[in-house]
């Protein structure tokens, strides 16, 4: 389906005043995402890259392999560099600690102790050290440069991976517990149209996949004496599916019978509580949130 800016940005507005309506996250918060999301709406009509094609046959697809490695995504350098710049200046005015912060990463980008190539290769690259080392220099804001290489990268990946939609189809589950574009993790699920079909949203290319309703999302169990779930008073739509087998939890958005916007990456950061509870029962989450961290 073409991408459809006014359609997105409408359906963005409506998701956002529907979280604000809530009044759990404070208001700067919110105001950091949403900005965020705005500009990337904005950027992504902006994107100029050369489509992917599939490093893999048909058949070592079906049997698992991801139709590219993650390593194969690129990204448009001069739409992100302008995000990335747009997202810092943003940061210029937020509240203490950020705004020093921000600071601090211009002023290292102008010493060129720090370039936007750099930070967002070390991200498609999942260099982990690389963040770490930053989160060391600025711990005040320790996941803000990540914050900025995902966050200027996402226009490029969605669109790259958009591309890849043509060489499978998606009629039935992928079961394995990865992209079937990239070969990441998932960041949340949906419950989608009246059969409740499940799908995965990918953590880093943001594709969002059909997978198998009674099946762990990163270990594949199906067991389903290993396979629970609960909810939360206060958070009506949402659910935190957990696996005994690998001790890893997913949430799932599910408001078939709500007049509410799913947009992933907001229902993740929407259903927050869930997160802490899961984690107080023992259970971990592989991935970060959408918004680094």
């Amino acid at each position: 389906m073409e991408f459809n800016l006014e359609l997105e940005t409408k359906r963005l507005e409506r998701k956002l005043a529907q979280i604000a309506e809530k009044g759990f996250l404070p208001q700067a918060l919110l105001q950091i995402v949403s900005n965020t999301a705005a500009l990337q709406l904005a950027s992504r009509v902006n994107v100029s890259i050369q489509p992917l094609r599939p490093q893999v046959t048909a058949d070592m697809h079906i049997q698992g392999a991801p139709l590219v490695n993650r390593a194969a995504f690129t990204y448009d350098p001069k739409e992100t560099a302008i995000l990335f710049g747009k997202l810092l200046a943003m940061l210029d005015k937020a509240e203490e600690p950020l705004a020093s912060s921000a600071i601090k990463v211009r002023e290292a980008i102008e010493r060129n102790e720090l370039s936007i190539q750099e930070a967002c290769e070390a991200f498609i690259a999942e260099d982990n050290m690389f963040y770490a080392d930053w989160a060391a220099r600025i711990p005040e804001s320790p996941s803000l440069v990540r914050f900025l290489a995902q966050g200027s990268l996402t226009p490029s990946l969605e669109v790259q991976t958009e591309s890849l939609k043509e060489h499978r189809s998606d009629e039935e589950p992928w079961p394995y517990g990865h992209c079937p574009h990239c070969g990441s993790q998932p960041l949340i699920a949906t419950l989608k149209e009246k059969e409740g079909f499940k799908h995965l949203t990918c953590s880093f290319c943001r594709l969002e996949y059909r997978a198998k309703r009674l099946q762990c999302a990163f270990c594949g169990e199906e067991d389903h004496n290993k396979l629970e779930y609960f909810k939360a008073d206060g958070e009506p739509g949402y659910e935190v599916h957990v696996c005994k087998t690998c001790s890893c939890y997913i949430k799932v958005s599910d408001f078939r019978e709500f007049d509410r916007v799913s947009i992933p990456v907001l229902d993740d950061l929407e259903s927050l509580t869930l997160d802490i509870l899961a984690r107080k029962q023992g259970y971990a989450r592989p991935t970060l949130s959408a918004w680094g961290f």
